[in-house]
């Protein structure tokens, strides 16, 4: 995707793109008709998904409603791609999910040799893998490389596009209910603002990344977050994410499991969020209670008559069965001694200076837990190999790795520099 003007495609009576193509950030179709501009057609979507193919490469954004669900209801998808044809093209066009299959356009999204471009797509990905069983093999997210090129952390799109174009985007529609139709112009006009810049934004980061050497870091970041946004744990483990879990002995431990890994098959089931299903504290006073009858659980608080009609038989039975079958303790990691506390918080702020010092966010470097277990590593570990930890290896070994070991082992020396962006910096001994 390159910078380029934007067309409109010819309008021709058996070209179903003819009325999804916007010129200049307006909408083509009439205001007395605003959904005219929606593709809801079978061979629209497989027309689309063609001239995607032979770009190589699209723009992707979803509008969703993620309220009181599971999953997110998908409510609008929008694509942009070069146009092609010798002409300087963007073609950019927006299909109705809830009138017709996406899966064509979306299936693109795995495939490696399509590049997907996309900005802050978690929300986007988590909807493909678990809605559409798509993982993005070929992904630019822009708020990442962003983070590489001193834009911060999380910048918002709006912002990106004004830094980088010049271009003011209205985000007057930002909050509003995408399952509701018509569509207005205004809706469409904003929601296909969204893949209109990707690309231009996408091939100037490429090039600063390119010519900086870290091209290959924001891959390898990308490529992190579509295999994040489309793992799932299995129900088994939700009992982990239930607030007082670890206070549980034994027995209620094994109730709480099996009665979370139901909790979440059913919120799979149904499409709500877990709570809305069963809050946590009625979980674990259930574990704790371990009824045996509708009785006993009815007198479990927020276990109300309805639950115990539909479901009082499966819960009776999970508590059962998990008491029965109880997990295996975690080995319960030792703290490190005030000696590495001390190495650690001395190496969280090399770490912050260094990704300052390099523009590159910091919380793509390394988060707390990974300084951590280098320090494990040095004072538990054999010191003359490397392990394979993700602070010492790849770009973040070039980047911060191999200060740390050389910290580590006495070679240099941390030091006030006022002159950097951090603040302080190694110095050799």
């Amino acid at each position: 995707m390159g910078e380029r003007g934007v067309r409109n495609a010819e309008v021709r009576g058996s070209n179903p793109l003819a009325s999804t193509t916007q010129r200049s950030g307006r909408s083509a179709h009439s205001s007395d008709a605003p959904d005219d501009g929606l593709i809801a057609t079978p061979e629209g979507v497989e027309a689309v998904a063609e001239a995607i193919r032979a770009a190589g490469a699209f723009t992707l954004d979803l509008e969703f409603v993620p309220e009181n669900r599971y999953v997110p209801e998908l409510g609008l998808v929008q694509v942009g791609w070069d146009g092609g044809a010798g002409a300087e093209a963007l073609e950019v066009a927006a299909i109705d999910p809830l009138v017709v299959d996406p899966s064509p356009v979306l299936e693109l999204v795995g495939d490696p040799a399509i590049e997907t471009i996309t900005h802050a797509a978690q929300g986007d990905l988590v909807i493909l893998a678990h809605r559409f069983s798509v993982r993005a093999r070929s992904l630019w997210d822009t708020q990442i490389a962003a983070a590489f090129l001193g834009y911060g952390d999380q910048i918002g799109y709006a912002p990106l596009v004004e830094s980088v174009i010049g271009m003011r985007l209205e985000k007057g529609s930002q909050y509003t209910e995408w399952l509701r139709r018509p569509l207005t112009d205004q809706q469409l006009s904003y929601a296909l603002d969204d893949v209109r810049y990707l690309g231009t934004i996408r091939e100037r980061q490429h090039a600063a990344l390119d010519a900086d050497g870290r091209l290959q870091a924001v891959i390898e970041e990308c490529d992190r977050l579509a295999e994040t946004a489309a793992s799932r744990p299995p129900p088994e483990e939700a009992y982990r994410r239930v607030k007082g879990w670890s206070s549980l002995r034994s027995r209620p431990l094994g109730a709480l499991r099996q009665l979370a890994a139901w909790r979440e098959r059913e919120a799979r089931r149904a499409n709500r969020p877990p709570a809305r299903v069963l809050n946590d504290r009625s979980l674990l006073e259930l574990a704790r209670a371990a009824p045996v009858s509708d009785d006993g659980l009815r007198a479990v608080r927020g276990v109300d008559g309805g639950l115990v009609r539909r479901h009082g038989d499966a819960l009776i039975r999970a508590i059962r069965e998990g008491r029965d079958d109880p997990p295996e303790r975690d080995q319960a990691r030792k703290p490190l001694p005030p000696q590495g506390e001390v190495w650690a918080a001395a190496l969280h702020g090399l770490v912050r200076a260094r990704s300052l010092g390099a523009s590159v966010a910091p919380r793509f470097v390394g988060p707390r837990s990974d300084i951590e277990a280098v320090v494990r590593w040095w004072i538990e570990g054999d010191r003359d190999t490397l392990p394979d930890l993700p602070l010492l290896t790849g770009w973040r070994g070039d980047l911060v790795g191999d200060a740390i070991v050389s910290w580590l082992r006495g070679e240099a020396a941390l030091v006030v520099d006022a002159d950097s962006p951090g603040g302080i910096d190694l110095q050799p001994r």
